[in-house]
């Protein structure tokens, strides 16, 4: 009786520290001793609206941006895209270069104005075009650590 007792005061303590020893503020974490999985936490998360014509098959990415913690809207035309800003409030619209122009000038008769997140081609990485007018652009390609890091970089910038 009195084991059962040390054991079960023992699981109780246990369950008490545990979710504070596992807060530990990374933007990755871990789990178990020897297991492979791996897995992102967005530190600032965001909503965020894609504006995808389908050219690429990028939903495992879009699926990791919503597992992070965003919230994840994909649109996949112009008209769609008009309709998403007017409804809702956004912090982070990403979208090709070429359309992301166009994205910033509908987004200017918003309430809010969320940061346009421009993804590159990667021949034109060093275009002057992007960095005139872009602080933070995302390369083809990219893997979901790098839309993460360049989301909360924006995030960042945009706030005071």
């Amino acid at each position: 009786m009195n084991r059962c007792i040390r054991t079960t005061a023992l699981a109780f303590s246990l369950a008490l520290v545990s979710p504070f020893a596992n807060a530990c503020g990374e933007g990755q974490f871990n789990m178990g001793q020897g297991l492979r999985y791996q897995g992102y936490l967005a530190p600032h998360p965001a909503t965020v609206l894609v504006y995808d014509d389908g050219a690429s098959d990028r939903k495992a990415l879009y699926a990791g941006l919503q597992k992070a913690g965003h919230k994840v809207t994909v649109v996949g035309s112009a008209d769609a895209m008009s309709q998403a800003l007017r409804a809702g409030r956004y912090d982070v619209v990403i979208a090709d270069f070429d359309d992301a122009a166009a994205l910033q000038s509908r987004a200017v008769g918003t309430s809010n104005k969320p940061g346009v997140l421009p993804v590159v081609a990667r021949n034109r990485r060093n275009a002057p075009e992007v960095s005139s007018q872009f602080k933070l652009f995302l390369l083809d390609g990219a893997s979901l650590g790098q839309y993460l890091k360049s989301i909360n970089q924006l995030l960042s910038l945009r706030t005071p």
